[in-house]
């Protein structure tokens, strides 16, 4: 088996993307990362809304990524469960108290040298595109500041290379359930399979789950508070599996020198027969000439 074991978790289908937006704007309302990147949440939610849906819709439709999400019963209240603001009407048709629906969701940026790129993938030849979202809820400085403080973190501490878990929530009204848990061994246990390191921005409400899974700290990302919101923004860059970087180069020399053992193998096999065909020709000439 190429994967672990999904279990109760399922692969993200494009036409999960909208509810997945609302569990992301739901669950990331209690990131550091979002007073500073979205300070006019409260005037436009249905910017926020679009962006993750665009985010999300992006990763399930990319070979990129692995995006799998779990699923629960309904409760009627949940959007009282949050301090986002989820506009009516969000998602289309309201489930019935009970009905099963999305709840968490993981997107994993697998690594460059992955064998897993594009598969593990339930698009069904459907390929969405959203709309065009005017952005008005972010500050597009800080919203690429984050980005390159972001890259130059994983850089400086060689793990640029790492598969990435870009973004993993749970809707606040189905917090304690083990779903965030569930999620992130999935992601773990992938990393230990593959024997490929992975790294993740922890904000300060996943840090804890991380740490008791065996990532382990490699540095600070800090983004330094302005004029509008001294207090800036702060995550911890988490590895896990540093001790499988030097097994990297390793790896890759071993499918290069199978493939070329490969592609000899087969090159002698068309020799010798060839060459036996000839053989054969020239005895079975003399023979019954």
């Amino acid at each position: 088996m190429d994967f672990p074991p999904l279990g109760t978790l399922r692969i993200a289908s494009p036409a999960d993307a909208l509810r997945i937006s609302i569990v992301a704007t739901a669950a990331f309302r209690y990131s550091p990362l979002f007073d500073w990147e979205r300070p006019d949440h409260a005037k436009y939610p249905e910017d926020t809304l679009e962006s993750y849906h665009t985010q999300f819709l992006n990763a399930i439709q990319s070979d990129d990524h692995i995006v799998l999400v779990q699923e629960d019963a309904y409760l009627g209240n949940e959007n009282h469960k949050t301090t986002a603001i989820i506009p009516d009407g969000t998602g289309g048709t309201t489930p019935k108290a009970g009905d099963g629906v999305i709840v968490a969701v993981i997107s994993i940026k697998l690594d460059p040298n992955s064998p897993h790129k594009g598969k593990l993938k339930n698009n069904k030849g459907l390929h969405l595109t959203a709309p065009e979202n005017p952005g008005r809820d972010l500050n597009q400085r800080r919203y690429d500041e984050w980005g390159t403080l972001s890259v130059a973190a994983r850089k400086k501490n060689k793990a640029h290379k790492d598969s990435i878990i870009s973004m993993i929530v749970v809707h606040p009204a189905y917090w304690r359930r083990g779903h965030g848990t569930r999620l992130a061994t999935w992601a773990r246990d992938l990393a230990i399979k593959d024997r490929v390191p992975q790294c993740v921005s922890a904000a300060p409400m996943s840090q804890c789950l991380f740490i008791s899974l065996g990532y382990r700290r490699l540095d600070e990302i800090v983004a330094r508070g302005d004029e509008d919101d001294p207090r800036g923004a702060k995550t911890l860059l988490l590895e896990f599996g540093c001790e499988y970087r030097g097994g990297l180069c390793k790896r890759r020399l071993l499918r290069w020198i199978i493939m070329v053992a490969k592609d000899s193998l087969m090159g002698l096999v068309g020799l010798t027969q060839r060459t036996l065909g000839r053989v054969q020709f020239y005895v079975f000439g003399n023979l019954w000439g």
